[in-house]
């Protein structure tokens, strides 16, 4: 039924047509005030419309509906998730990387600055100075994100379904730019994963996925973290894969998709070049090899030996009756002695790393930066600093491997490459054996150099440093917490059997 309501403004609009000769100038206002009315009616419904919707559907469900709408199969909607987490963490890790070097930029220009009235010691004061302000911020919005992080990963993907707090992202950004950038001696890729992963997390939560697949976007986000950091996407989804979930699933498509997407963000803004800059290094005789494996056995040794003293460090701090967010900056003061006397560890130490590819130091200063990155590392996160073990772990590897390698080219310099060659393949070597990661640090390494000649001597020293690794623990550096947590997770009864193995000798003894 049309009522007279709406017949009344149309009737008035033609009663200039009967009173006298129509026109077409007067057909001209009649038709645009009949538009003019019908645009009112329209946007009186719209707003209705929206009004409407807004009470009943808010704005951020429609995005939902959109995506469920289309009647996606369930793996095609994972796949758009697993970009879009990708996307996601690859901004982060562009965004934590220019906040990272901007407050370096900060510490070592207007605040150094302001305490050369202390001279030399200024460099002492730095790293206390970053953990002073990041050890409150951690004490009080997210305690998961002091130390490494990636078994605060495992421990969510464990007990929690894959939930993490929304605001660790944020805090682990703020923090480990001012813990690292300060000068602490920790590595930015720990923190990418426990940002990658709460991403992941929080998108999984926002589209009400099910547990099994908030994990898997857990996952993804992490692969993408590592990825992002390191210019190395197939190396970021096989460390995802291998540390967090403990092998290869259906499930590594969407990991090596997130990965992809990713890498391809953080490239966009920081360009597409290796991590590590070095010369091409190759196997100069066959004889090299049982050389090569020998430096795997004892940076084997090297790495468990670094696992336990940075576990030892968790605990003494712990034990400590001192406020905990005073901690990070008690860490970094010691941290700061150090740097008095090897400066080359500040921060995540890239450039001391390529100078030892480049045969640039003596050996005597490569062991002697071994050991200074060592206590420093264990300083800054024992006491509860935020950072990560990957790139402190390349250190070492790099530094130990660099002076082995200087041995015997001195030993045997017609059949043996520089120490720059085996500078390069202990980086992997140490991490493969603090990460019990064997796949990962082959593949991470050859694509953050881009040189795949020297794969034959990173295989055998890889080997031999994970094999010396589980004859002397069973646990990674990541495995570890969880254990003594009683958490469980993948390959757990097969290492705590292999432990139980190892302490029998010891508890049948006199």
């Amino acid at each position: 039924m049309v009522t007279t309501a709406g017949i009344l403004p149309v009737c008035a609009l033609l009663t200039p047509c009967r009173t006298g000769a129509a026109t077409p100038q007067d057909g001209n206002v009649i038709v645009i005030s009949v538009l003019r009315q019908i645009g009112l009616w329209l946007g009186r419904l719209l707003v209705a419309g929206s009004r409407w919707g807004a009470e009943r559907l808010p704005i951020w469900r429609w995005a939902k509906i959109f995506f469920r709408a289309s009647f996606l199969p369930e793996q095609n909607y994972l796949i758009i998730l697993a970009v879009v987490v990708g996307i996601l963490t690859g901004f982060g890790s562009v965004g934590f990387i220019y906040l990272l070097d901007q407050i370096a930029e900060f510490a070592v220009g207007p605040v150094a600055s302001l305490l050369d009235v202390f001279g030399p010691a200024n460099l002492v004061l730095l790293p206390a100075l970053g953990g002073l302000v990041a050890g409150p911020l951690i004490h009080r919005f997210a305690r998961e994100a002091r130390g490494h992080g990636v078994p605060e990963v495992m421990t969510a993907l464990a007990n929690k379904g894959g939930q993490i707090r929304k605001r660790v992202a944020s805090i682990k950004v703020i923090t480990s730019s001012l813990t690292i950038g300060f000068g602490g001696a920790a590595g930015r890729e720990g923190p990418m994963v426990q940002i990658g992963s709460a991403i992941g997390s929080a998108v999984g939560s926002w589209t009400k996925l099910d547990p099994h697949r908030v994990r898997t976007l857990v996952t993804c986000g992490a692969a993408g973290g590592v990825a992002a950091t390191f210019n190395a996407p197939i190396g970021g989804a096989i460390f995802a894969m291998e540390v967090l979930i403990g092998r290869v699933q259906t499930d590594f498509l969407l990991v090596l998709l997130t990965s992809l997407s990713s890498c391809m963000v953080a490239r966009s803004y920081l360009g597409n070049y290796p991590a590590f800059t070095a010369p091409a290094y190759d196997l100069v005789s066959g004889r090299e090899l049982p050389l090569y494996f020998l430096m795997g056995l004892v940076l084997g040794w090297a790495a468990i030996l670094y696992v336990r003293a940075l576990y030892k460090a968790e605990d003494l701090f712990s034990a400590w009756r001192f406020p905990d967010y005073l901690k990070p900056a008690v860490g970094g003061l010691m941290v700061g002695l150090v740097l008095r006397y090897f400066p080359e560890v500040y921060g995540a130490g890239f450039p001391a790393i390529e100078s030892a590819l480049w045969v640039r130091l003596p050996w005597e200063l490569l062991v002697g930066l071994f050991v200074a990155e060592f206590l420093a590392n264990c300083a800054t996160l024992g006491s509860g600093g935020s950072g990560g073990v990957f790139a402190p772990s390349l250190y070492m590897g790099a530094m130990l491997g660099g002076a082995f390698g200087t041995l015997v080219h001195v030993m045997f310099p017609e059949w043996t490459a520089g120490s720059g060659a085996y500078a390069m393949v202990g980086m992997a070597a140490f991490f493969a054996a603090t990460a019990k990661a064997p796949t990962t640090s082959i593949l991470i390494l050859f694509e953050m150099t881009n040189d795949y000649r020297i794969m034959l001597p990173l295989m055998a020293a890889t080997v031999a440093s994970v094999y010396q690794s589980h004859r002397m623990s069973p646990f990674s550096i990541y495995t570890l917490k969880l254990h003594r947590r009683g958490i469980s997770y993948p390959g757990r009864e097969e290492a705590e059997r292999a432990a139980q193995r190892m302490a029998a000798p010891h508890d049948s003894s006199p």
